[in-house]
């Protein structure tokens, strides 16, 4: 069984629509959290997950805007996350939309094809607000492979997969026999490379394998112009598309 596994599209239903080209015929999907925010096209990319995807779990974004809190996320994007909720996400999104992203759960754990995965936006210690880099030691690693329970015991995690999501960088890790997957982002990579990232994973074969692909950026670029933003938060979420890079991005508003 061929496992499409996709994780922060931010609203750029361009990459997500790229993505799902690069690889159409595969048999099951998997979203890692964070729809919306950023991008320009919170409405288009909600209702596709909402008919198209067999497993969901929220993100940091998502429920930022399902309940108009703050995201949580880091110092760097925060201004231009609280921006964006509230004149975007927020502006175009429906009652019936926010109701879904409301009801996504924190995490899920599943069987597929006899492989079995644990699937959560940031960490299984703190779903929606952990970051997991790819440079962590593998210590620290280990830790993710337990968490708490209702009364704050730790309980291991017995599974094939660990597939987190939220820092926009792809990983692969094989931290005690448990592999600990990325698919990087799909809407807003922030590895430098600006292409849509996902994972396509076989279920009998358990192979992991991350793709990269080129979508129209021109298209993505104009829909934000289209939204007649704030001069400098137009800039700011054009340039970290157009350079997959927080710091660059951060230069160039600042000169």
């Amino acid at each position: 069984m061929k496992i499409f596994i996709i994780s922060d599209i931010h609203a750029n239903s361009y990459a997500l629509e790229s993505a799902l080209n690069r690889d159409s015929n595969y048999d099951y999907l998997i979203f890692v959290g964070d729809s919306v925010d950023y991008g320009p096209n919170p409405r288009e990319v909600v209702d596709w997950l909402k008919n198209n995807a067999d497993v969901l779990v929220m993100g940091n974004h998502d429920n930022a805007v399902a309940w108009n809190m703050d995201c949580g996320c880091g110092e760097k994007t925060h201004e231009l996350s609280v921006y964006t909720r509230e004149e975007i996400s927020l502006k175009l999104l429906d009652e019936d939309q926010i109701k879904f992203l409301r009801e996504l759960p924190l995490k899920r754990m599943i069987e597929v094809d006899g492989v079995k995965f644990y699937i959560v936006h940031g960490s299984p210690r703190n779903p929606l607000y952990d970051y997991v880099y790819p440079s962590l030691p593998n210590n620290e690693l280990t830790r993710l492979l337990f968490e708490k329970t209702s009364v704050g015991d730790l309980r291991k995690i017995n599974v094939d997969f660990l597939i987190l999501g939220h820092t926009h960088i792809p990983m692969i890790k094989v931290v005690n026999e448990t592999r600990i997957i990325n698919p990087g982002s799909v809407g807003q990579p922030r590895d430098g490379i600006p292409r849509a990232s996902f994972g396509i994973l076989d279920t009998e074969t358990k192979e992991f394998k991350i793709i990269r692909v080129k979508y129209s950026l021109e298209k993505a670029i104009s829909d934000v112009k289209k939204l007649k933003l704030d001069k400098k938060f137009e800039t700011w979420i054009i340039s970290i598309l157009k350079t997959a890079d927080v710091d660059k991005a951060l230069r160039l508003i600042s000169s």
